[in-house]
């Protein structure tokens, strides 16, 4: 919060802005001075009162601005009534005494020159002091109006720090729950691949040695810390051919594998290992079940800016009752903290005719900058041939 009992001294461009002020009435009151007499004489009393009272009034000017940020009179709650009374009771005194020092200061400089004579009683009884009095209000106005135009400025400086500040613990959050995600998803994958490999142990050895080749190749790439959240789709697919092959060796001829994706879209960023999850479910609930040959199909296309991979399988199909797995689990928060409400992960599925999975994400290449709120600071290539 700010501190609203700091005072901004004035800066020189605002000493500046006084001196201009006070020296403009100084020049006024003095050529108004000459036009009004009648004999176009200078009266040097009158004239000198006149460069004593603005200039006093130009130096109390900082002091008035500094009670309007110390005796505000405007407080946001009732319980400060009493504080709101006392200051508004010190402004008065204030102003009264100001007021009726500079008139008497001006008395005593015309007196100087023998031009009226000087009776205090008589200026104050007669209120002479009226137009001082009325000129520190002006000033007080003034004070109180900057006071406020500070508090404002300082308010929203502090706002822009808590929502950087907010911003920046959000982006941290979302980084740490990525991580957190990338960690959960790799040992989930390797017990499944293990799992995999210890089913042909003893029926077919080298296939297994062709299984432990690729597992390898894959862990080299799913245990890379330094991997980033996003790659180009050209190296996910590369990533699922290995997989794909380690589940053709496990299926010894009973799965069939289809990748049809546009090399127009190969530049696309996805999210590192987003795909194998989906597949993974696809060949757990679908194409695992089927008696003969099971099918799984990936497909990609670009529509209304949106990369669409699609996964289909030609298993039983899902039952209504079935929940997302750990994989598909991570798959939809990945996505969340990446691209927040810009995508969508919907399954599709009837029985005996199969399962498929749709996942939506904004299109954007490694040459456009994608933010959660949809825009980009450059314009990604739309791909020609991608569009089937």
């Amino acid at each position: 919060m700010s501190n609203r009992s700091v005072f901004h001294s004035p800066s020189w461009v605002e000493w500046g802005l006084i001196a201009a002020f006070w020296a403009t009435v100084v020049l006024l009151s003095v050529g108004q001075s000459l036009l009004g007499d009648a004999t176009g004489e200078l009266h040097w009393g009158r004239t000198v009162a006149e460069l004593v009272e603005y200039t006093l009034w130009g130096l109390l000017t900082p002091v008035v601005f500094w009670f309007a940020k110390t005796l505000p009179v405007v407080e946001p709650t009732d319980t400060k009534r009493t504080t709101v009374a006392r200051n508004v009771g010190l402004h008065a005194a204030g102003a009264l005494a100001a007021a009726i020092a500079i008139d008497l200061s001006e008395d005593a400089v015309e007196a100087g020159f023998g031009e009226r004579s000087i009776d205090a009683m008589q200026s104050i009884s007669r209120f002479w002091f009226t137009d001082e009095l009325v000129v520190y209000l002006i000033i007080l106005m003034a004070g109180f109006a900057r006071s406020y135009y500070f508090q404002q400025k300082e308010q929203q400086e502090e706002a822009e720090r808590l929502e950087e500040r907010a911003e920046a613990l959000e982006a941290q959050l979302t980084e740490a729950r990525l991580k957190a995600l990338r960690m959960q998803l790799n040992p989930h994958f390797l017990f499944n691949t293990l799992h995999a490999v210890s089913t042909l142990v003893d029926r077919d050895p080298a296939g297994v040695r062709r299984m432990i080749a690729r597992l390898s190749e894959l862990l080299r790439h799913v245990l890379d810390e330094e991997a980033p959240q996003e790659v180009p789709l050209s190296q996910e697919l590369e990533f699922l051919d290995d997989y794909f092959e380690i589940q053709s060796i496990r299926f010894q001829g009973r799965l069939d594998t289809e990748v049809d994706v546009p090399s127009d879209l190969y530049d696309a960023q996805v999210p590192n290992l987003i795909l194998q999850p989906i597949v993974e479910n696809a060949i757990k609930h679908g194409a695992s079940q089927v008696r003969g040959v099971g099918r799984i199909e990936v497909r990609g296309r670009w529509a209304d800016d949106m990369l669409e991979l699609t996964v289909m399988d030609n298993g039983p199909g899902l039952p209504d009752t079935q929940e997302d797995g750990l994989g598909l689990r991570n798959v939809r928060a990945r996505l969340e903290g990446l691209y927040g409400d810009d995508q969508s992960l919907h399954m599709d599925t009837a029985p005996d005719e199969g399962t498929r999975a749709r996942l939506a994400l904004p299109y954007h290449t490694s040459a456009s900058l994608y933010t959660a709120s949809g825009t980009s600071t450059l314009t990604a290539s739309v791909p020609e041939d991608g569009l089937n």
